[in-house]
């Protein structure tokens, strides 16, 4: 921000977030699909209450 010369932050940041730490340009955070844990080899063991 300084080194560009900016009063905010915001307008330097390549990935800005909103407050909730959502990114609003790709839609993450978002659910996964069994299909892609799988191709990920990743095993969910328990889920959050």
């Amino acid at each position: 921000m300084i080194l560009a010369g900016e009063t905010s932050i915001r307008d330097v940041i390549p990935f800005p977030k909103t407050a909730r730490g959502t990114d609003l340009m790709c839609n993450a955070p978002s659910i996964v699909a069994e299909k892609q844990l799988r191709e990920l080899g990743i095993a969910i063991r328990g889920q959050a209450k």
